[in-house]
């Protein structure tokens, strides 16, 4: 862990405390920072449970906790497991503005760092795979793309939540909402250009050809990831991260030459990877991946590898896996009221309007009940619960 003294002097300092409306947090560690803020774990004071905050500038340009925020909105309304939950949130004046959320384990490059050569078992290699794909359906049923997936991008929850079974993900700075919600489009059209976004090692072709991602593009970026944790290490492995074009020739040769291809598929099951790889690369901008075939090969080649669901995972080695197994759904992107932007703010009106008409319904209903029931008075206070219920 860091000292939170190496951060600029407006974040949080070591044992500082925290208010919002609904407690006081007192702040423990830096837990890691990027160019828009920083990451801590803090001490709640009213049951002395552990957190983790999340902090943002005031004065960044770019504004990423409003994203976060409206992609853990989606994961609580389909009840996911694999998505922390925002449960409280302020800003201290002019310096920054911070979430509280659910404090989580080692990412899973730090896990795969701590295995002796270097690599997953194939059988925990397969369950963090099929995790990974079910939060990345999970994620695009919301409307947004990842855009950098990697490992460092997942975690283990914490032994002592009894959640070190669940894979969580994580930072979602680089999400972009691919449909138009307020148009009613399914998908935005893709720009004629779009700058890089995401981590050279694991960025899908599109990125690197500057093009825009979509769904299939996670996808591929999961394959690369999933890859390296099964064999060890990718093909280019050794280059930089501004050797751009280089691991670009390494990724089409992937496809077209067999000793390139046999080199990226080294320890893993090649046979249900290579049908993986092959179907991505099928896909157009606009397809919807089929990510229950994807897990089908996944499962596979567990099946083929005598590799049984409660074989423990290589982090706890001494217990049955009870980690979540679970098929991913069809990604059918789901209505999210989600905050800030002018088009979600249309969303917002239209949400509005469609309640406003099944509440003037639900007026009527209750007039016509009044007719044939006139000794009957209506509650205030019941009629305020409901609509809280509504609301929640």
């Amino acid at each position: 862990m860091m000292s939170s003294d190496e951060t600029d002097d407006v974040l949080p300092r070591d044992e500082e405390m925290l208010k919002t409306k609904k407690d006081k947090y007192k702040v423990i560690a830096l837990l890691g920072k990027g160019g828009y803020g920083a990451v801590y774990s803090v001490l709640r004071q009213s049951d002395s449970e552990k957190f983790a905050i999340k902090c943002e500038k005031a004065a960044a340009a770019k504004k990423v906790l409003l994203m976060d925020c409206n992609v853990m909105k989606g994961a609580t309304q389909i009840k996911s497991r694999h998505f922390c939950t925002v449960l409280d949130r302020a800003n201290v004046k002019d310096r920054f503005n911070f979430i509280v959320m659910k404090l989580i384990g080692k990412n899973l490059w730090d896990l795969r760092q701590d295995r002796p050569d270097g690599r997953f078992s194939l059988g925990t290699a397969l369950k963090t795979a099929a995790q990974c794909l079910v939060s990345i359906e999970h994620l695009h049923s919301f409307g947004y793309l990842h855009r950098d997936i990697k490992p460092g991008n997942f975690a283990a929850g914490r032994t002592e939540s009894n959640e070190h079974h669940t894979i969580f993900m994580l930072d979602f700075g680089l999400c972009r909402e691919f449909v138009k919600r307020a148009e009613g489009k399914d998908m935005r059209a893709p720009r004629a250009t779009a700058p890089f976004r995401g981590t050279t090692r694991y960025a899908p072709l599109a990125a690197m050809l500057q093009q825009d991602q979509s769904r299939k593009d996670d996808i591929e970026s999961w394959l690369y990831m999933v890859v390296e944790w099964t064999s060890g290490g990718l093909p280019w492995r050794k280059l930089k991260a501004s050797d751009r074009d280089k691991v670009l020739v390494y990724k089409n040769e992937v496809r077209s030459k067999p000793d390139i291809q046999d080199d990226f598929f080294y320890n893993c099951p090649k046979k249900e990877f290579g049908r993986i790889l092959k179907y991505i690369d099928t896909l157009g901008y606009y397809a919807v991946p089929d990510y229950k075939f994807i897990y089908y090969c996944v499962q596979h080649a567990a099946t083929a590898n005598k590799i049984k669901d409660n074989e423990p995972i290589d982090w706890d080695p001494d217990r049955p896996y009870f980690g979540p197994i679970e098929c991913p759904g069809d990604g059918k992107v789901i209505d999210l009221d989600v905050e800030g932007g002018a088009s979600t703010k249309d969303f917002s009106k239209r949400n509005a309007k469609e309640k406003e008409q099944k509440e003037k319904e639900k007026d009527q209903s209750d007039e016509t009940r009044k007719g044939k029931k006139k000794n009957v008075t209506a509650s205030p206070n019941k009629e305020k619960t409901e609509i809280k219920d509504v609301k929640k």
